[in-house]
């Protein structure tokens, strides 16, 4: 009896074990929700889901992996997504590229709003906040604020870089066009029998070669004249002149560098003066910028670059040239990365190659 006892226990226990065996692989092969395939299509792939708290968006909407209704209408589909899930970052900034692709420009900022209360570290939806109320509302302090937060939430993010340097450069044409009109308007209240003279007979003045070059590179010398450069107008003369008796100015520095660099295409020796122009100035982010391009240009330094361009955009956050810059190398940095990528892999496939000849002929 204790055996037939012991037997029967023992198939007890089999059963309960493969009872758990098979309810373990049935819940592994369970298939997902709909709500778990559009995440997983919004985004990058399934690697990047980590979760609704975690989970990486990205730019490709793969429609292939969603379930969506009967009707096929993906508005709707998305609709009851963010109605499902009202605190999910990623399908509220879905939804909302979706309705400004429609035109629906107000319904898009509602739900760009309110994903960049869910997730204020996200620093994509934060720029295409950004870009929505500069196209919708031309409110230039407001979306300043908002490209600012998306620089800060993605440093490293080309597309954000790229595109706040471009609205800074839309701010800055526009403010100029806007003084020029003034101007233009003063005047002729002015003289307004004398609209043809609309140029101030100071600024059509001609100017030395040296101070074409210092005005350039905004230098001020108001009280330079024609008498400070050389008898025969060499501007590199003068230029370096200006560094023996300034040998801690950063500007003149700054200047003699982007001379040799441009003019004269010493690159080694403009190093050597943007290098000392740094370490009289650490902040001037425009300067750290100059250095980062041409340490790029000359050594092709992935790292020191990228170090010298962060804080070039630490220095000055808000330079549209520093931020196109900075955009520009990790654009240039990608390419190369992909480049060796493929470059590697091409190398491998007749390795791959040679070795399964040798085995078959083995």
């Amino acid at each position: 009896m204790g055996l037939i006892e012991e037997e029967e226990e023992d198939n007890e226990a089999g059963l309960n074990l493969n009872g758990i065996q098979s309810l373990s692989i049935e819940e592994e092969f369970e298939p997902h929700s709909p709500s778990m395939y559009l995440a997983t299509g919004l985004g990058k792939g399934i690697d990047g889901f980590d979760g609704f708290d975690g989970f990486n968006g990205g730019e490709v909407v793969d429609f292939t992996t969603v379930n969506f209704d009967e009707s096929g209408n993906v508005e709707e589909y998305y609709k009851r997504m963010v109605d499902e899930y009202p605190c999910h970052p990623l399908f509220l900034r879905n939804y909302a590229k979706l309705l400004q692709s429609k035109g629906d420009l107000h319904g898009a900022e509602d739900y760009y709003r309110s994903a960049t209360l869910a997730d204020p570290g996200d620093g994509e939806i934060l720029l295409q906040y950004a870009k929505l109320v500069w196209e919708l509302h031309h409110d230039r302090d407001r979306a300043s604020s908002y490209f600012e937060r998306a620089a800060q939430a993605a440093p490293q993010d080309s597309n954000v870089l790229a595109a706040y340097a471009s609205f800074l450069w839309e701010i800055e044409d526009d403010r100029e066009d806007n003084v020029a009109q003034q101007k233009h308007v003063e005047f002729e209240k002015e003289d307004p029998h004398n609209l043809d003279k609309s140029v101030p007979e100071k600024a059509s003045e001609s100017f030395s070669p040296s101070l074409d070059i210092a005005a350039g590179l905004k230098i001020y010398m108001a009280s330079f004249t024609t008498a400070d450069a050389d008898s025969d107008g060499n501007v590199e003369n003068y230029l370096r002149r200006m560094v023996e008796e300034n040998p801690s100015n950063p500007l003149v520095l700054r200047n003699y560098a982007q001379f040799l660099c441009q003019s004269k295409g010493d690159l080694h020796g403009a190093e050597e003066y943007y290098s000392r122009a740094i370490l009289a100035d650490p902040a001037d982010g425009e300067i750290m910028s100059q250095y980062a391009k041409l340490v790029w240009e000359l050594h092709h330094d992935h790292d020191k670059a990228l170090s010298y361009f962060e804080r070039a955009v630490q220095a000055s956050p808000t330079d549209s040239h520093v931020l196109g810059a900075y955009a520009s190398f990790l654009w240039e940095a990608e390419e190369d990365e992909e480049e060796d990528g493929a470059r590697q892999d091409y190398f491998q496939m007749p390795l791959l190659h040679q070795g399964a000849v040798t085995t078959a002929n083995a």
